[in-house]
């Protein structure tokens, strides 16, 4: 079975810190894979933050996750600080992905690559929803053209 491959975003805007604390490695002493998880998780929504937004208000929609890969480079121990580089990509008509870069700031390694995909939900509605061309206007990300 091939691996997972995660690509990149071209630019990074966010950045945020973790220290590895005891309870995120497993039997094996390294950084548990849940753990990461939770860690991209604090990340996306930090991003989210950083921004002025909440995933479950941005422009008056909820943001939705649809996928998570993470493509894992490296190990990371207790007490290992994180370095989670933050940035999007491939806009489509109702989401688009938020692409992250794990790096062991003390090795400069990278611990992990990882994609988030998320869609616009319309709560009230229970349904998708566009994603605002307010938002696409603050990345300077161009208008999307769906046939």
């Amino acid at each position: 079975m091939p691996r997972t491959k995660v690509a990149i975003p071209d630019q990074f805007l966010f950045s945020m810190g973790h220290t590895v604390g005891l309870s995120d490695v497993n039997y094996a002493k390294h950084i548990d894979n849940v753990s990461m998880v939770s860690i991209l998780h604090e990340a996306r929504l930090q991003f989210l933050a950083s921004l002025g937004f909440a995933e479950s208000n941005f422009f008056g929609l909820g943001m939705v996750v649809t996928d998570l890969a993470v493509d894992y480079r490296s190990e990371s121990f207790a007490n290992d600080r994180l370095i989670i580089d933050v940035g999007v990509s491939k806009f489509n008509r109702y989401g688009f992905d938020i692409g992250m870069q794990v790096t062991n700031s003390a090795l400069d390694s990278v611990v992990c690559n990882a994609k988030i995909g998320v869609v616009f939900f319309d709560f009230d509605q229970h349904e998708l929803s566009q994603v605002p061309i307010a938002f696409k206007s603050m990345l300077g990300q161009p208008e999307i053209q769906v046939a």
